[in-house]
């Protein structure tokens, strides 16, 4: 199961201090999803992050150079805050993608909800002097029993 959420990382950012960025909240597509793979929300089993990756998509030509760490977070509604993906000092030759390393935990309970939304805390090591928007791709393993 995929899922894309946007984010903008802002120009005025402090230098070697964490801050956050927030998602919007977003209704997830997972009824739809879970029906087109012959099941539903009571026959999941177990939902893992299997890649989540961060993408500049505006200013092109931008880097993640700026990036010291990164911490990836979901919450919902329902559910409290858990951590679920992270980076940490993230190369000074890296390009316009970042794939995070995943915690591996069973995250059903987020899916479940139909909402939830993605929480970055990050620390730069370079002033930033223009708005970075982002692309966060996160990719779902759903294991359920089938309907029938």
């Amino acid at each position: 199961m995929d899922e894309n959420f946007q984010a903008t990382i802002p120009s005025s950012s402090p230098v070697d201090l964490p801050f956050t960025i927030y998602t919007t909240e977003q209704t997830t597509n997972s009824e739809l999803e879970f029906e087109s793979n012959d099941t539903r929300k009571d026959k999941i089993q177990q939902i893992v992050l299997e890649k989540l990756i961060i993408t500049i998509t505006s200013p092109q030509g931008e880097d993640f150079s700026f990036l010291n760490n990164l911490e990836i977070f979901l919450s919902s509604t329902n559910q409290a805050e858990e951590k679920v993906a992270y980076l940490n000092e993230v190369s000074e030759n890296i390009e316009d993608e970042l794939i995070c390393k995943v915690v591996g935990q069973d995250l059903q309970k987020f899916v479940k909800d139909d909402k939830y939304k993605v929480r970055l805390v990050t620390v730069t090591d370079e002033i930033i002097t223009q708005d970075i928007d982002v692309n966060i791709y996160i990719n779902f393993f759903v294991d359920a029993k089938l309907i029938n």
